[in-house]
């Protein structure tokens, strides 16, 4: 037992049911023996009263693995600067450029109006940073008018918690440390049960311990410990100085003679708490329901990356819960056996399901990670995290990502995802995401275009399609086993053996198209096609039924997939996207058919790849071939339609030029737009362009092109500290370069100056390349050579020594032979004579489409005001003005010469030693 001590209490303390508080059990508890009046301490009642008050306003304990709202405040300790603008205040970690204040102003103006914004930000201008502080502080702001409103209609009805209105208004995810503090106010009667002891009662309570024993507080020789009794609030009972008791040495409970029950008593605070929580538990659902939530798309998890770290750096991390969403294939966690399982997404569909007849069944399911999900959630996870951190928190404790991430996004205020997530509206619906009055943001969207045509197009590969009978027809025999669903199955079964038939009748008629680039193709006249749809009873007048059945088969199978066992999610996907892609066709009295292009394709794989493929002697080398009906989505606007539902959609790039035809090409109004100038001093930027070739696909045939093309990339390394990015059209090209530097010796020589690295296709070895690319970039140097619009080209982030320079070889141009390529020229030259005038001609959008590309791989370079670096434009075409037009308008502001000539590397080699030799002195 612990020294003996002297307890004293005052008369505004209370008991409390055992029922309603947990007594710790502590090793040197001190037990009172039982005495009507006696009564603890004035220091340990506070301490008592305190646990009284955490048992009924719990909080979350501090544990291994969890992230309370006092750590997450840690990570904001450095200084703040707020501006004010368009009446919301928003915090920044940084001072802000002029050109991030013009562009969260204009994004919190399209915000109170409800209206769409483009934003056109140059690289290294913080624009990330700029629509995350805006768009969060925006939410605050509007979460804040939210609980005002909530506030003043509780007290209007509950005037009794006017103390705690702050707490009941305060979010459920937020921890509330003291919620007792809230109770502060007199609002319950004349004394607040949470008042402290006035300096008036501490004088009385001395003199009442000067009356009785006077050595109380000192131990007694037999080491138990004096107990005095003093007068409870409003009696008349004076003090007896002989009613000291002494502790028993056996572990008994105190007594108390019964209190009066006034508004003070733990029953009537019970009542109050029960309607506290209450009012909060509602008042957050109100709340949340009414609160948009931002969805921040980016187009790949590498670039969500970068707003992971810019997120963590602002104040409103740890107050704004976030979550990231991503595919089966990079969270699963579960050990995949292809043998057993077609996909990852079988495999899950095939372990996650319980197949219980009783739906309230608590029995688990075939997937640990599953079954443990909720405990991965915002509390084990740090306030900011990507998908590397969310895997490894999930392997922790084996809990699944995947399912983990969509259900914390259901209370989440910001949702990170690949923006295809919510431009898709199968992916959308799949992942239960609903835009309906939120905020959309696509971060890096000079693709969205592109994305949205892809995703309303859609290849019908024979194969699949065999597969997908194959498995309908097996499900169809076990009709015992899913005989609820016989009829869908029979209808939808023989459907696909209709189109097997088209497929089979169309096949003759491509036999003896020329193969190009490895595939023949057929066009059809939308009409024509139709009309061969119908006569197989696969069109317009069989659709509607085929959606129907659709339907209720893919929501059975997503369900309950053991009714129809043996029918993987590929079968689904494909009656997925077929019903999708009619519905296009045939939806809205087919007003959309327009806006296709359908197209037969034979594609064939060669034994000999050497072998000219355009002469029919060869037909016999052909090792294997596919056939594939591919309807060719030409109209982005179809697909973009589905964003128009949210509150506000920002779309932005650092190359959104010319936005006018963007916005023609979308359908959509984007009443804010903005496109600031550069936060990078002019100094710190060299800009150049060389006539070393004309960079066409004809001309760098020629070996003399060739080698001129590789003095030029070894005088520009040669001039460059650390590292270089060399972007060219294709990979064809760098393997042709590369051949062609070997046999001259000139890949040597780039090879003593830098270790020279190529952009891979595979991911994995992409990765691993690339640490060791900036590993050299930041010691003995290296040279990068990459295509446009590959990894590398697209929202990579090589700040400082990563890229000294890029060189930009030619203008990547799509290739004018591809089908999709040529359809979308001559649809643009057909509808821009018409209502819509802003459409570009299909040659002047050829031309813009292939000038985002370029700046995206300039963009690479400059990353932050005080970084530098140079841009070399290769091409004998950017003499002419009309090859300049479309670069991005702070690089024609920087171009230093119009000197096509090879001394233009002497200038570039001047501005590199000036930079290096200030660089230097900085470090």
């Amino acid at each position: 037992m612990s020294s003996p001590i002297s307890i004293s209490d005052d008369d505004d303390s209370f008991d409390v049911a055992p029922s309603l508080v947990e007594v710790p059990n502590i090793s040197n508890t001190i037990v009172l023996s039982e005495d009507e009046d006696t009564v603890p301490t004035q220091s340990d009642v506070k301490m008592t009263r305190r646990s009284i008050i955490k048992n009924l306003f719990p909080t979350t304990s501090k544990m291994k693995g969890d992230f309370t709202q006092i750590e997450a405040k840690t990570l904001q300790n450095k200084p703040q600067h707020d501006i004010t603008m368009e009446g919301v205040k928003v915090t920044l970690p940084v001072e802000p450029y002029s050109c991030q204040k013009a562009v969260m102003s204009k994004v919190i103006c399209a915000l109170n109006r409800k209206e769409n914004c483009m934003v056109e930000s140059p690289t290294g201008t913080g624009k990330t940073l700029a629509l995350l502080c805006a768009t969060l502080a925006w939410q605050k702001k509007f979460q804040d008018q939210i609980s005002e409103s909530q506030a003043k209609e509780i007290i209007g009805k509950h005037p009794e918690v006017v103390g705690a209105v702050d707490y009941i208004t305060s979010p459920l995810k937020k921890e509330v440390p003291f919620p007792e503090n809230f109770f502060s106010r007199k609002s319950f009667g004349e004394k607040s049960i949470y008042d402290v002891q006035t300096d008036e009662q501490s004088a009385n309570q001395s003199k009442v311990e000067k009356r009785g024993n006077n050595c109380a507080n000192e131990p007694r020789e037999d080491g138990f410990v004096t107990i005095h009794k003093k007068l409870r609030k409003n009696s008349s009972d004076s003090l007896k100085p002989n009613s000291n008791v002494e502790l028993s040495p056996g572990l008994v409970t105190p007594t108390k003679q019964p209190l009066q029950q006034d508004e003070n008593t733990p029953e009537k605070v019970r009542e109050l708490y029960n309607l506290v929580e209450s009012l909060r538990c509602r008042t957050s659902i109100f709340v949340n329901c009414s609160l948009p939530v931002i969805y921040y798309g980016a187009r790949t998890h590498k670039q969500l990356q970068q707003v992971v770290k810019e997120f963590k750096r602002t104040v409103y991390c740890g107050n704004a819960s976030m979550t990231i969403l991503s595919s089966r294939e990079n969270t699963c966690l579960r050990e995949y056996d292809n043998k057993q399982w077609p996909s990852k997404n079988d495999m899950c569909r095939g372990c996650t399901k319980t197949f219980q007849a009783d739906k309230s069944s608590n029995q688990g399911s075939n997937c640990q990670f599953f079954d443990n999900r909720k405990a991965l959630n915002h509390k084990t996870l740090p306030p900011a995290f990507d998908l590397t951190d969310l895997i490894e928190a999930g392997e922790r404790l084996k809990a699944c990502p995947f399912y983990a991430a969509r259900d914390m996004a259901s209370g989440a205020n910001i949702v990170l995802c690949p923006y295809n997530y919510l431009v898709d509206p199968g992916i959308r619906n799949s992942m239960q995401i609903n835009l309906q009055d939120n905020i959309v943001i696509i971060d890096e969207g000079h693709n969205i275009e592109d994305i949205c045509r892809e995703t309303a197009s859609f290849d019908f590969k024979l194969h699949h399609l065999r597969s997908a009978i194959k498995e309908m027809a097996a499900v169809a025999a076990l009709r015992c086993g899913s005989r609820h669903m016989i009829s869908h199955i029979d209808f939808l079964l023989n459907v696909l053996k209709k189109w097997e038939q088209w497929f089979e009748n169309q096949i003759p008629l491509i036999k003896n198209v020329v193969i190009n680039n490895k595939e023949a193709i057929k066009l059809f006249e939308m009409e024509a096609f139709v009309n061969t749809l119908n006569e197989y009873n696969i069109g317009m007048d069989r659709y509607n039924g085929f959606s129907k059945n659709v339907l209720v088969f893919c929501k059975k199978l997503r369900e309950d997939p053991r009714s129809l066992l043996g029918v993987t999610q590929s079968t689904g996907s494909l009656l997925e996207s077929l019903e999708t892609v009619m519905g296009y066709l045939f939806r809205d009295s087919c007003r959309n058919m327009k806006h296709f292009i359908p197209a037969f394709v034979r594609k064939v794989e060669f034994a000999n790849e050497n072998r000219s493929w355009r002469n029919s002697q060869f037909e016999k080398s052909v090792k294997n071939e596919q056939y594939i009906l591919r309807l060719i989505c030409l109209n982005p606007a179809l697909i973009f339609a589905g964003l128009h539902s949210a509150r506000t959609v920002i779309l932005a790039s650092g190359t959104l030029t010319p936005m006018d035809a963007l916005k023609a090409e979308l359908n959509t109004s984007f009443p804010h737009t903005i496109s600031p100038k550069h936060a990078i001093s002019t100094d710190r930027v060299w800009v150049g362009a060389l006539g070393a070739a004309a960079c066409t696909h004809a001309a760098l045939r020629a070996a003399h092109a060739q080698d001129a093309l590789g003095r030029a990339v070894r005088a520009a390394c040669a001039a460059t500290p650390h590292g270089v990015l060399c972007f060219v059209p294709s990979y064809d090209l760098i393997r042709v370069l590369r051949a062609r530097w070997r046999d001259t010796g000139l890949w040597g020589e780039l090879e003593e100056l830098k270790d020279v690295f190529i952009e891979s296709t595979d991911a994995k070895k992409h990765e691993t390349m690339m640490q060791e690319y900036v590993e050299s970039a930041e010691s003995r140097g290296a040279l990068l050579l990459s295509v446009y619009r590959g990894k590398v080209a697209e929202g990579m982030d090589f700040r400082d020594r990563q890229a000294r320079a890029v060189i930009a070889i030619g203008i990547p141009y799509s290739n004018t032979k591809s089908i999709d390529v040529m359809e979308k020229k001559k649809y643009n030259d057909k509808y821009s004579r018409g209502s819509n005038g802003s459409l570009l001609g299909g040659g002047e959008w050829y031309r813009v489409h292939a000038y985002r590309a370029l700046n995206q791989a300039l963009g690479r370079c400059v990353r932050h005001k005080d970084d530098w670096g140079a841009l070399l434009l290769i091409d004998s075409r950017f003499g002419n003005p009309h090859y300049r037009e479309h670069l991005s308008s702070w690089v024609k502001s920087l171009f230093k010469t119009n000197d096509h000539s090879f001394e233009i590397l002497e200038d570039l080699k001047s501005f590199m030693d000036k930079m290096n030799r200030d660089d230097t002195k900085t470090t």
